[in-house]
């Protein structure tokens, strides 16, 4: 299990929220990205008899912020230890060959089964991170050309917090610009998914900076404190789902208001149950960690299997709860094998561009 070292990390063995943060980063995304998934696929083939399960559906929509607050965890991280080209270069090279390789496939993929083509104009909008926003066809979902802005702007977020003596203070003023700008995009829903959770992002940059607070030992009063705001700001959330139509929740973003002062109490209160296993490399967390570690592989296979392939065929249409679950265990597993498959062929090229071939003369 990767976790994430810092200078600015506390150098005691107490568990503080940035601790549990850096120690349960990934196993937190794999908890996520099921969650994520099982919010599409609505697994279980949800009705009003099933409400528990439709409890877990709604609550699920925090599941995409607690991935924006540990990518900007992640990404404080990478801007603190490189120079501004190198971490671009780092994020691109992390990012391209997965977002490439989905490209390939689903330009093989839709010719072969659909008889569908990509026109040059949204392969380049594809590539360029620029085709969602665009508007143009077969651009697949707007979760990767978020987080894709995200890192173009973690920069200046990173350079207000690194140079602050107050971090929260900061920190609040970014999140309060960034989310009454977010109201200029009400009733573009494509856009305003994107601007309205940049709070979470800068959240999540913030418990990576080393601030007092982050340093902190998370005791018993600390977990009631997260578990205040869970309950209240969960509650709030619940109300607000449940007596706005559909059309306003989207038009205003009242999907995720709530959500996001929530994040990361919640994202703690989570840690802290992982922790009681005692080792981040438990065999208990073990599942979760790979899982995490190739949630954006997953994602996409997730994402094309259910929700594109879907669309086309109608299959989705099917009740037949059997079948969901073996598709959502299959995308796990193109995910996975996709993954691996990456890092070989990274791994490859790394050493041929190292170590070019003997066979040259000399």
């Amino acid at each position: 299990m990767k976790t994430v070292q810092d200078k600015n990390a506390p150098q005691s063995g107490a568990i503080t929220p940035y601790s549990l943060l850096s120690q349960y980063r990934t196993p937190l995304m794999g908890l996520a990205t099921l969650w994520v998934m099982y919010n599409h696929a609505m697994l279980l083939g949800l009705t009003a008899a099933k409400e528990p399960f439709r409890f877990l559906q709604l609550a699920a929509h925090i599941s995409v912020d607690i991935f924006f607050m540990l990518s900007g965890f992640g990404l404080y991280h990478s801007l603190n230890r490189n120079t501004t080209k190198d971490y671009f270069l780092k994020r691109l090279g992390k990012l391209m060959p997965v977002w490439g390789s989905f490209l390939l496939a689903h330009i093989i993929i839709d010719k072969a089964v659909f008889g569908l083509r990509f026109s040059l104009k949204e392969i380049i909008g594809f590539l360029t991170f620029q085709g969602f926003r665009a508007q143009l066809g077969n651009q697949g979902n707007w979760y990767v050309y978020t987080i894709f802005l995200y890192y173009l702007i973690a920069p200046i977020p990173f350079s207000f917090l690194k140079e602050s003596k107050h971090r929260l203070t900061t920190c609040g003023i970014l999140c309060a610009v960034s989310w009454i700008a977010a109201y200029s995009y009400f009733g573009n829903r494509d856009l305003l998914i994107t601007f309205i959770r940049i709070p979470a992002f800068l959240l999540g940059m913030y418990m990576a900076s080393g601030d007092e607070l982050t340093k902190k030992e998370y005791s018993k009063r600390s977990l009631a404190i997260c578990l205040g705001i869970t309950a209240v700001f969960g509650t709030i959330h619940f109300f607000v789902l449940s007596r706005c139509s559909i059309d306003v929740l989207w038009d205003y973003g009242l999907w995720w208001h709530a959500l996001i002062p929530m994040t990361v109490p919640f994202s703690l209160l989570l840690c802290r149950l992982f922790s009681l296993t005692k080792d981040p490399k438990s065999i208990l967390l073990k599942p979760l960690d790979l899982i995490g570690s190739a949630s954006l592989e997953i994602f996409l296979a997730h994402l094309y299997i259910f929700k594109y392939w879907g669309e086309i065929t109608g299959i989705l249409l099917q009740k037949s709860v059997g079948f969901r679950i073996a598709v959502f265990f299959a995308s796990i597993l193109i995910g996975l094998v996709w993954h691996e498959l990456i890092k070989l062929c990274v791994r490859l090229i790394s050493q041929i561009i190292s170590h070019p071939s003997d066979n040259t003369v000399k």
